[in-house]
């Protein structure tokens, strides 16, 4: 039974988390992370940094979650949401669960993609586990 919890609420966060970083990259491309701090000359950097910030925010939702709601199986909990999140993000373009949206989202992004894409993939698949790392040391202190 609670191998079946643990599924059922991971897969519940990754499509959650997948849904909020849909939207943290649209604001992102849409300019309205850092409005006020916009470097016209570097838009690349400007670009990645808004994905940073958007992303990181988001990234910490279900750090929080499974941090609160599974804190035994937290590091199991959290590579079945990334793998959640990979999965619809591969599946993109296609139907949602088309077996290979995770071989599609790391031959798009970390493959072949540009330093978006491959930042990109860094930060989906490791900001939460710094979030859930950071909430695990400051719990202890």
């Amino acid at each position: 039974m609670n191998f079946i919890r643990l599924v059922i609420l991971s897969l519940c966060v990754g499509i959650a988390y997948f849904a909020l970083s849909i939207a943290a990259i649209g604001q992102s491309a849409a300019g309205n992370v850092f409005w006020w701090f916009n470097i016209s000359g570097y838009p690349t950097i400007t670009h990645l940094a808004q994905n940073f910030v958007g992303i990181g925010l988001v990234a910490f939702i279900p750090a929080f979650v499974i941090k609160s709601y599974e804190p035994g199986k937290q590091w199991l909990t959290m590579t079945v949401v990334v793998l959640a999140t990979i999965f619809l993000h591969g599946n993109l373009n296609y139907m949602p669960w088309d077996p290979m949206g995770i071989v599609r989202f790391i031959f798009s992004t970390l493959l072949s993609g540009d330093i978006g894409a491959t930042m990109m993939f860094f930060y989906i698949t490791l900001l939460p586990a710094l979030w859930l790392w950071i909430l695990k040391r400051a719990a202890r202190v």
